[in-house]
């Protein structure tokens, strides 16, 4: 049997198999993010850190603690605010998007999550980060008393976090003694 036998040969049996443009097509993406991670610097430490045992709780208070520390120091170069501290509560965690492979019988289909395994861990491979939304925000500051500050927290926030102006609550800070 020569060469082209040979590859005549893995080609008809190719043929034969079910839905294999999807399993070329979900190989391809599985090398594609291997190739991304580890050729970004991460070593597939994004990847643990994105979706380790934590089940996105890291992922969760970076974000949230990221945004209440943006829009405390917007909040306090706002011209007349002074010093601010802003709290925001949040409408749920982060959700994790997994990749995954689905294959289906006639009885049933089942998703199998994508796990990419290196140094020594694995994890799942997350294709989206969705972030929680904001539905309330309490600012306090040294200018919160005056209107016109307050007019302009409010709108601020209300367009930074995109929320609506009845969820921000601005009130002046209180001296310690």
């Amino acid at each position: 049997m020569d060469k082209k036998e040979k590859k005549e040969g893995l080609f008809s049996r190719l043929k034969k198999v079910k839905h294999i443009e999807i399993i070329i097509a979900v190989i391809a993406v599985a090398v594609m993010l291997i190739i991304y991670f580890v050729g970004f610097g991460g070593g597939g430490d994004k990847i643990s850190n994105t979706a380790g045992a934590s089940g996105g709780s890291s992922i969760y208070s970076d974000y949230c603690a990221r945004m209440q520390s943006e829009v405390t120091q917007i909040v306090s170069k706002i011209q007349g605010a002074g010093e601010a501290k802003a709290v925001i509560n949040w409408e749920s965690g982060v959700e994790l998007v997994l990749a995954a492979s689905e294959s289906s019988s006639p009885n049933s289909n089942t998703s199998t999550p994508i796990v990419i395994s290196g140094g020594g861990s694995s994890a799942p491979v997350v294709i989206k980060e969705i972030y929680p939304k904001a539905v309330g925000v309490v600012v306090v500051c040294e200018g919160g008393a005056n209107a016109k500050i307050k007019v302009d927290i409010i709108m601020s926030i209300s367009t930074l976090l995109g929320i609506s102006s009845d969820k921000v609550v601005v009130l002046p800070m209180g001296k310690v003694k």
